[in-house]
This record gives structure tokens, sequence and C-alpha cells, in this order.
């Protein structure tokens, strides 16, 4: 599959609140049923050094930060363009691939990479690695499987916009090689390291950057 270029719903500056609402709600029950939370949650714990402070980039509504602060005790800050408040998370109002960033031990981010450019998501990468030890990634695969099995089995569970988003997403996503390129362009020089995880199925993969020690 030829990766797709066209923009999303989910996309447009001007999309409004209410519908911006929904599409959250529906990607709760994405995440569901992908096991998100709990993935980024078990990464989190392969760590030789304590957590303390976790960055969500591209947070949403929140719900994943949420997630994390309970399971983790960790202080959570989520960083999004378009932040849709939620009681208990600290979310900043900010651009991750250029903008400053708080100092965290780990930065996460979930179904985000897809909508930037390759340049973006190499400027993003570099740019966490300035304020954190290290990112997890969880993003979508391109590839005719989960767009055949997202379009059967969670189509019909959410909304009409959402559903089409979803396909759109899988036909923006990277495949796991060039992602992994993109990291690895990220990181030359730097001394970093990265590892990728891909599910059964290719329904999403892990990159777990580790900047330093």
């Amino acid at each position: 599959m030829q990766r797709s270029l066209e923009p999303e719903i989910m996309d447009a500056p001007d999309i409004p609140e209410e519908l911006l609402a929904r599409f959250h709600k529906d990607l709760a029950r994405i995440h569901f049923f992908l096991g998100t939370h709990a993935t980024i949650e078990r990464f989190l714990r392969q760590d030789s050094q304590p957590l303390q402070r976790v960055l969500d980039i591209g947070c949403g509504d929140g719900l994943l930060l949420e997630y994390l602060q309970k399971k983790l005790s960790v202080e959570g800050i989520g960083i999004d363009q378009k932040p849709m408040p939620r009681p208990g998370v600290h979310i900043i109002a900010a651009d991750a691939v250029s903008g400053d960033l708080p100092h965290a031990d780990a930065a996460v981010c979930s179904l985000l990479n897809h909508h930037l450019t390759p340049e973006q998501n190499i400027a993003l990468i570099r740019n966490v690695g300035r304020s954190c030890r290290r990112f997890v990634i969880s993003d979508l695969i391109r590839h005719p499987m989960p767009l055949v099995l997202f379009s059967l089995f969670i189509c019909p569970l959410i909304g009409h916009e959402a559903g089409a988003d979803g396909r759109q997403s899988i036909r923006r996503a990277f495949t796991p090689e060039e992602f992994a390129e993109l990291v690895r362009t990220a990181l030359a020089g730097s001394g970093g390291t990265f590892s990728m995880d891909v599910s059964p199925f290719k329904s999403r993969m892990i990159v777990d950057i580790r900047y330093r020690p």
C-alpha cells in the first residue's frame, strides 16, 4: 500500500468542539480494543530508573494520561495543540514538534505520528530528546490486514466520522521499516537507541526510544 497524504476530518483546524469530543469518545473505544493504554504502561514499567513525571504528546482529552497517573503513580503533563480539558489532568496547549517541552523522565504518544510528515516526526523525536530520557511511541501500521479488520470489527462500533478517519489513519500510517528509518535518522550521532515491537495482525507498533541511560 502506498502511503496516503489525504488529511483526516480530525485534522481540520476549524473542527467543531462537539465533533472533536465525539472523536475522542470513539478513540477511547479504539484504544480499548487495541489495548493501547495497558501496552504503554507495560513498556514504561520496563525501566531501570524510577518514573516520576511522564509527558503525553498529543494527549487529546487526557484519557491515557489519567490512566498512567493512576497505574504508575506519576505526575503527568499533557501536550496538545487542541486540548480537551479533563479533571485531574494537567494539559498544556503547545506544539511538541518545535516548542519547548517540560522536563520529564519519559514521554509517550499514541496514534499521533501518522498525522505528521516524515520531517515532522524526525523533529518531534529530536525535540522530545531535549527534555526526556525516553520516548514510547504507539501507532498504527499501514497494511491491508489491519485495514480489513478495522473495517469489519471496529467501524460498526464507532461513529461514521471516526470510522472514516480510522481507515484513513491506517492508509496514512508508516510501515515498521519506514518508521524505523525515521528514528535512525533522528537519533543519528546522538548515542540514542531504540527497539520496536509489532503486534499480531499488524494492528499497531510500539517504538521504545532511549536517548540516554
